[in-house]
């Protein structure tokens, strides 16, 4: 079975540090883009921390490898416009339960 047929699930951590007047800016379209994700069965889940610690947000991904996760991350708007100013892609290993 190829990679494409039996993808790796890859866990993405964003850090947001960018202006907080672009991120209300661009977070409808950033949710729009990420739907778009979902649609196509790339993206399994998504969402803000919910906590005092430095804002950002997990992203879970169905990929070929992370070099796909990070193309598809490139092109989210608050990666683009600067919002994003940390992010980590890294595979992800479920053992228990699902995703998605």
């Amino acid at each position: 079975m190829s990679a494409a047929e039996n993808p790796t699930t890859f866990a993405v951590t964003y850090v947001y540090g960018g202006p907080a007047d672009v991120l209300a800016a661009r977070r409808p379209e950033h949710r729009e883009y990420l739907g778009g994700l979902v649609a196509q069965g790339r993206l399994l889940a998504s969402g803000p921390y919910d906590d005092d610690g430095p804002a950002g947000a997990l992203l879970v991904f169905a990929a070929e490898d992370a070099a796909a996760v990070e193309r598809l991350t490139d092109e989210d708007p608050l990666v683009r416009h600067g919002v994003v100013t940390e992010r980590t892609v890294r595979p992800w290993n479920v053992v228990l339960g699902r995703v998605g």
